[in-house]
């Protein structure tokens, strides 16, 4: 059959480009989703919990814009200036329909029997001091202005504009950031000493969006380079950079495009994949191109040389494509759908590499006369050097790494986990600064939303459910997590104070249901027009949300406060039945189900790898004592991470799953070439020595490329994909040396018995991988 593949090559590389072209037009289709939605499930309880609220309070999209004016505080009349001009220009951008600001911040006055609304900050070109003295004692006083819209050092505030996005969300979204920030560049040049940052889920999405196409532009280009200039600088050879070329533009165009068929969006996480497919292109054509040189170097000519070579590899390279599909597929045992989708593009784009490399790299090597440079023979003569150090130096080795390993297998236990959204960008990202802005100078960006259900229609207007929730706001205020609370009770406090001469006493919840209506009737219809109280109240009248903003928290911490809150309403209000809410308290309990559901997909990968590695090596002995020096690796790295940075997200223990595919594939070629010696009647030492001539070179080059490769995808500002691939470099670091030095110590214990040149049992040698 190789033979034949061989010699009908072109046959099936112009069978792959005529594939490749047909379906290269559905990239033109690619889909790109920027919503931190797309990180849940719709099943999720906390994701349908969310949308269920924003349903019943009309939530809208919010660009918000955080400003300090200078160094002194928003209370003069040259601040407030620039917080009305801002506001003003806001309100004229793309599908915004109102504009919350301290400028137009209600303020409630009184006149007889009359309740009226007006702006806090009037139109008036200059104010006096004793008016902006005023207006600084009554936002003082007010719940809702202290933390969200005046920060507590009062010198930035926050504009909120609230957006009603059309169908074209994406073409919307970046319109509208587009001219938010010619907004913010042109109040920076007209007030050189204001600070303004643009933030909301807005900004957030649209972030999203341009973190994945710098991904695009930008780092996985430099991965196609890079990996390219390796390959020349190892195998010096142009014919090795030109059919690697091509077996990699094969196998991203037509997994990309399968990819794009099936539906699959591209976003921060799913942008990885397409990397990850060329660099795994170019480890399974450096395997059959190294063998190759090495049969050219013996004297075989090109043709035979690589009918030798894909002979010798079309069981290896087609074990390891598995494997590591596998591995990625692992990840469907994950909680978070981008992750699902990236392993599931992997998967495809995986099993593609393979088909490539023996449809297209053998026409494209063979177009090239056999010339070679020394390079790649004289790594063989050190990779034999080094089998000999490792042959005597085998139990030192040995127990060794094995202490190592365990010593920091122990330290695992203390890493915590922690997802926050806010720590997904770069530090040099505007949206990673906005948010650091936002959280010194505001409440910060940690929330958790309650809806406070009475249990019938008009129920808000009943006093003894607005005591409860009063109750309840009050002992929030004074959890030590809490840095804020805030809800329509404050509102109707304020009112009844207003109503009854601004006297102290009576900043209260009125005790008769009539006037609490009445009270209401008053406010909403001397709200300005565009203003309203569904944000605050439902519209049948039966629940009140309220917002608790939390202090700078990690998951534990998040989760402990949201079980404390819980315990809270049960025994003291167990008539408003609610459970808090918020991407904030999704991405934490997300962070735990991922660590639950990927041990299930690690073990599952694992058993399926163990039971692939058993078949593939045709020996239950040496397919188990392969999962050692794969588990191994990720254990060393996750527990130096534990000593040196403490602290993971949830890609971390997606990373497990994935490593088990990757690191296989080096373990898988230096077996079974030693396999393949000791049933030809090689002694283990003797093995061991042909394993590092024969695959020794293509694990180094390999496992280098795969490193750089990863390594460069840390370049992206999405922090998410940085945690991965430094954690993978480090994984596929370990393996190599593993590899290299554990498993030549393992394979020489095991048969420690046998060092005669005694031959294992002939098991269909000719077909061996």
């Amino acid at each position: 059959m190789l033979t034949h593949l061989v010699a009908k090559r072109w046959y099936y590389f112009l069978g792959t480009l005529t594939l490749l072209i047909l379906l290269s037009g559905q990239l033109l289709h690619m889909a790109f989703n920027g919503n931190v939605n797309v990180m849940f499930d719709e099943d999720d309880p906390y994701y349908q919990r969310l949308q269920q609220l924003n349903q019943d309070f009309i939530e809208s999209h919010y660009l918000v814009v955080l400003i300090k004016p200078g160094n002194e505080t928003i209370y003069n009349n040259e601040a407030l200036r620039i917080i009305r001009e801002l506001s003003d220009a806001m309100e004229r951008l793309p599908h915004v329909v109102r504009v919350d600001a301290l400028t137009n911040f209600p303020h409630l006055q009184v006149e007889g029997d009359s309740l009226s609304v007006v702006n806090l900050i009037p139109d008036q070109a200059t104010l006096t001091q004793d008016q902006i003295a005023d207006i600084q004692r009554y936002a003082r006083q007010e719940q809702q202005l202290q933390g969200r819209l005046v920060s507590p050092n009062e010198r930035a505030t926050a504009l909120f504009a609230s957006v009603a996005l059309p169908d074209e969300h994406l073409t919307s979204i970046l319109e509208l950031s587009r001219q938010a920030l010619l907004l913010k560049q042109d109040f920076e040049r007209r007030y050189p000493d204001a600070e303004l940052h643009l933030n909301g889920d807005i900004a957030i999405e649209n972030a999203m969006l341009q973190v994945t196409m710098d991904d695009i532009l930008r780092v996985n280009p430099l991965v196609f380079a890079t990996i390219f200039i390796l390959l020349g600088i190892f195998l010096r050879s142009i014919m090795a950079i030109v059919a690697t070329g091509a077996v990699v533009i094969a196998a991203t165009g037509l997994s990309s495009s399968i990819h794009v068929l099936l539906g699959f969006e591209m976003n921060p996480i799913t942008m990885m994949a397409p990397a990850i497919i060329m660099i795994l292109a170019v480890a399974d054509s450096v395997h059959v191109l190294t063998l190759y040189r090495i049969s050219c170097g013996e004297g075989q000519t090109p043709t035979q040389a690589m009918t030798n070579s894909l002979r010798r590899n079309l069981g290896p390279v087609f074990w390891t494509s598995v494997t590591t599909a596998v591995g990625f597929l692992g990840m469907n045992f994950g909680d978070s759908p981008p992750f699902r989708t990236m392993g599931n593009m992997a998967a495809i784009g995986v099993l593609f590499a393979f088909v490539c490399t023996f449809t297209v790299l053998p026409a494209a090597a063979l177009v090239f006369p056999a010339r070679f440079q020394g390079s790649a023979f004289t790594m063989v003569k050190q990779m034999e050097r080094l089998s000999g150090w490792v042959i005597d130096s085998s139990r030192t080795l040995l127990l060794l790494v094995l202490a190592i390993s365990v010593l920091l297998m122990f330290c695992i236990p203390n890493m915590k986990l922690n997802d926050d959204i806010s720590e997904y960008f770069d530090d040099s990202l505007p949206i990673h600064q906005s948010i650091q802005f936002a959280r010194h100078n505001t409440n910060g960006v940690q929330y958790i939303l309650y809806s406070l259900d009475s249990g019938q229609s008009n129920g808000v207007y009943q006093p003894a459910f607005l005591q409860s929730v009063d109750e309840f706001a009050e002992w929030l205020r004074k959890q030590p997590d809490v840095s804020g609370v805030s809800s329509y009770v404050d509102t109707l406090k304020k009112i009844h104070q207003t109503m009854n001469g601004d006297h102290p006493d009576y900043y209260a919840i009125p005790q008769d249901a009539a006037l609490i209506s009445q009270y209401h009737l008053l406010y909403e219809m001397s709200l300005p027009q565009g203003m309203d109280l569904t944000r605050d109240i439902t519209e049948d009248h039966s629940a009140i949300k309220l917002t608790v903003n939390v202090k700078d928290s990690d998951n534990q911490a998040l989760m402990a406060l949201e079980q404390r809150i819980d315990r809270r309403l049960a025994k003291h209000h167990p008539e408003l039945r609610s459970l808090g809410s918020s991407q904030l308290l999704m991405f934490a309990h997300m962070g735990t189900n991922i660590i639950r559901s990927m041990v299930d997909g690690s073990l599952f990968t694992l058993a399926f790898i163990t039971l692939f590695m058993i078949a593939g090596l045709r020996s239950l002995k040496f397919g188990l004592l392969s999962i050692i020096p794969n588990v191994f690796p990720p254990v060393v790295i996750y527990g130096t991470w534990a000593i040196t940075v403490g602290h993971v997200n949830h890609a971390a223990a997606m990373t497990f799953s994935i490593c088990l595919g990757l690191v296989v594939d080096d373990t898988i070629h230096f077996i079974s070439k030693y396999l393949n010696a000791r049933r030809n009647g090689r002694s283990p030492a003797e093995s061991v020595r042909d394993s590092f001539i024969q695959s020794g070179t293509a694990i180094v080059i390999t496992s280098i490329i795969l490193v750089c490769g990863v390594l460069l995808l840390s370049l992206s500002n999405f922090t998410v994909n940085d945690t991965m691939s430094l954690m993978l470099a480090g994984i596929i670091t370990t393996a190599l040396i593993f590899d290299l030095f554990f498993l030549p110590s393992l394979l020489l214990w095991a048969d420690r018995f046998q060092m005669n040149p005694k031959p294992l049992p002939d098991r269909q040698q000719e077909h061996l991988p």
